[in-house]
C-alpha cells in the first residue's frame, strides 16, 4: 500500500474546510438525495460524498454503506483530491497503492473506485464525490462525465451553504454563522488550553456616511477594512462581519503578543489605505479586546460581550467632556 501525499496548499485547504462547517455533519437531505441517486445511476452498492480533514475522512453523505469516519491514511479519497480529472481504479487488487488496503483486504471489500475532487466556492478542495464496487469494473466517458456533472451540483449546493454563512457585502462571515462556529473554536481552544483573543471592532461614522453619502460610499468602506481580516486570518482564526460596521475576530495566539501584532498590523494598513484614498473622510475604528480567562469566559457570547463594553468606554472616554 502506498500513503497517499498531502497537497501543497494544505493549510489553506483546511482553513476554508473547517469555516464552511460541515465536518461531523450527517442526513442532510440535499446530500443524501445525490448519493442515493447516484448509487442507481452508475449501478453501484456504494456511492459517497467524503471530506478531507487533517487526519481523518468524513463522509458527509453515503449511500449503501454505515461508514462515516475512516483514516484518512488509508482513503482512497485521499489519492483522488490530488487527481487533476476523474480518478479511477479498475482493480484494487492490482493497484500497488491499494493492493494491502484495509478497505479492500476487508469491509467494505473495495474493488473499483472513481471519484472527482469537489470544491469549496473559493476554489479549494474540500474532498471528493465517488463510487464504489465490490468487483472490478471499466468506467466509460460518459460516466466519468456524468461523476463531473454530479460533482457540479454538490459545489451548486456548498455554494448555497457558504452564502447562508457570509455576509454579502464583506465576504465575511455573517453574526449567526460566527456565533455558531466561534463557539466551537472556543471549546476546541479551552479543551486544549490554548490561549486565544477576541477582538472586537467599532467603525466610526459608519451611520452617518451611509446616511449623507450612500449605501456604495458606506459598501465601499466595509469592505475595505474586511480586506485585511480577510488576509491576515490564519487556519484556526475565524473574522465576521456582525452588522452595523461591528466586526470581530477570534484569534489564535499561536506566536507570542499575537493580538498586539494583529493590531499594530492594522493600524498601519488602515493608515496606507486612508493615506491613499483621497476621501474627504478617514476610516477610523475603535476596539475592545478580551483575551480568554477560564474563570471569567464560559462562552464565545461572555467574551464578545466584554469585548464590546471594552470598546464603548474607550469611545466614551474620547468623547468631549
Amino acid at each position: 500500500m502506498i500513503y497517499p501525499a498531502t497537497p501543497p496548499n494544505e493549510s489553506e485547504r483546511l482553513k476554508s474546510l473547517y469555516l464552511i462547517d460541515l465536518l461531523d455533519k450527517s442526513n442532510d437531505e440535499r446530500f443524501d438525495r445525490l448519493t442515493r441517486l447516484m448509487k442507481v445511476s452508475f449501478h453501484v452498492p456504494v456511492a459517497s460524498l467524503s471530506l478531507l480533514d487533517r487526519e481523518r475522512q468524513w463522509l458527509l453523505s453515503s449511500a449503501g454503506t454505515d461508514i462515516r469516519e475512516t483514516p484518512r491514511s488509508t482513503s482512497f479519497c485521499a489519492h483522488a483530491i490530488l487527481s487533476e480529472g476523474v480518478f479511477v481504479v479498475k482493480d484494487a487488487y492490482k493497484d500497488k497503492r491499494f493492493c494491502n488496503n484495509p478497505y479492500v483486504k476487508g469491509e467494505p471489500h473495495v474493488r473499483f473506485y472513481a471519484g472527482y475532487p469537489v470544491r469549496l466556492p473559493d476554489g479549494m478542495i474540500a474532498g471528493t464525490l465517488c463510487i464504489v464496487d465490490h468487483v472490478p469494473r471499466d468506467f466509460s466517458m460518459d460516466e466519468a462525465n456524468a461523476l463531473i456533472d454530479f460533482a457540479a451540483i454538490v459545489e451548486d449546493e456548498f455554494l448555497i451553504v457558504s452564502k447562508s454563512m457570509s455576509d454579502n457585502v464583506t465576504e465575511l462571515m455573517n453574526k449567526q454563522s460566527f456565533l455558531k462556529l466561534g463557539q466551537k473554536r472556543f471549546e476546541q481552544f479551552t479543551k486544549y488550553q490554548l490561549p486565544f483573543t477576541l477582538i472586537y471592532f467599532e467603525l466610526d461614522n459608519i451611520k452617518s456616511i451611509r446616511e449623507v453619502l450612500g449605501d456604495k460610499e458606506a459598501d465601499a468602506i466595509l469592505k475595505n477594512f474586511s480586506v485585511y481580516i480577510k488576509s491576515t486570518l490564519k487556519k484556526h482564526d475565524i473574522g465576521a462581519y456582525l452588522g452595523r460596521g461591528d466586526f470581530a475576530v477570534l484569534l489564535e495566539h499561536d506566536i507570542d503578543n499575537a493580538d498586539e501584532r494583529y493590531l499594530f498590523n492594522l493600524q498601519c494598513f488602515m493608515d496606507d489605505v486612508n493615506a491613499t484614498s483621497q476621501k474627504a473622510y478617514h476610516i477610523n475604528y475603535g476596539y475592545g479586546l478580551t483575551n480568554y480567562v477560564p474563570e471569567e469566559h464560559v462562552s464565545l457570547i461572555s467574551m464578545l460581550e466584554q469585548a464590546s463594553r471594552t470598546t464603548y468606554a474607550e469611545k466614551k472616554r474620547k468623547e468631549p467632556q
